[in-house]
């Protein structure tokens, strides 16, 4: 008979969340086991190997999931990871205030749950969010307030991706959005899904219509643009910031992404902020 892990064995009102520092050995994986809860669970060091709904997965450091009720899983290691159970009223309230969130990290209805490799900026940002979480109250309020700065702050929403994608390209996709990932331009897709060149472009051709190459500049020219409406760094430094060497290179892709010369765009699109009645300098 497999194992269901029940919230009430964890949590008794008014204690919103549980909150565990967990080190896996490098022994057999556990036997897949279910739940009536949402977790999350972010890999400090070491290799995860995640055993969930019928498929295997090795997350790195930085790995951040989010697990539904339905989901099935085991853990192994060696490896470190937080592990923070949510009571399910704790989110049932948070969707209901803000249903923009539907479909996203917990609420996602795919067929494996959310997993994101962060960034280092949103590890660290993520990692002082959890050490809150650990050393103050286990409130609705302390839960929440985390929760709301993982979405608003750490997380930016992601772009909706075609149906039926297999789980490895979804996680790649999902990646891809990472500016240390796409300024590494089209290999570090390959390296990432653990697949040959060859057979990720055939993949992209026939469930995205693009090759890497497109998917990977699309991304890039979407970051530069948020660069140069929100910093003073150079053309130069920002076709840098974006993993395009060449400045000859950088202006063709952002015309043909934006519809003019980057430039000309940012004259038009950078707005600075004054205080009403203020001269400019």
């Amino acid at each position: 008979m497999s194992l269901t892990l029940r919230h009430r064995d964890y949590l008794r009102p008014p204690t919103a969340f549980h909150f565990a520092r967990v080190a896996l050995g490098d022994g057999p994986i556990p036997a897949p086991h279910g739940q009536d809860f949402h977790e999350m669970f972010f890999v400090l060091d070491g290799m995860v190997q995640h055993r969930i709904n019928g498929t295997r997965i090795a997350l790195p450091p930085r790995s951040l999931c989010f697990m539904r009720p339905q989901d099935r899983h085991g853990l192994g290691g060696p490896a470190r990871l937080v592990n923070v159970l949510i009571a399910p009223d704790s989110l049932t309230h948070l969707l209901a205030r803000y249903p923009e969130l539907g479909g996203r990290t917990f609420w996602s209805d795919g067929a494996l749950p959310v997993t994101l490799s962060l960034n280092a900026d949103q590890a660290s940002t993520m990692t002082r969010a959890l050490e809150r979480l650990e050393v103050g109250p286990r409130s609705q309020l302390a839960i929440e307030s985390v929760l709301l700065e993982l979405h608003t702050r750490i997380l930016r929403p992601l772009p909706a991706l075609p149906g039926g994608l297999p789980g490895w390209l979804t996680r790649t996709l999902r990646a891809a959005e990472d500016p240390e990932v796409f300024a590494r331009g089209p290999g570090a897709l390959a390296e990432i899904a653990g697949k040959s060149p060859a057979y990720l472009a055939r993949s992209f051709r026939t469930h995205l219509g693009a090759t890497p190459t497109d998917w990977i500049n699309a991304r890039r020219m979407a970051h530069a643009a948020r660069l140069m409406t929100g910093t003073d760094l150079s053309l130069t430094r920002v076709a840098e910031a974006c993993g395009i060497e060449t400045p000859s290179h950088f202006q063709a892709l952002f015309k043909a992404h934006h519809g003019a010369p980057p430039a000309r765009w940012r004259r038009a699109h950078r707005r600075d902020v004054v205080q009403p009645g203020a001269r400019r300098g």
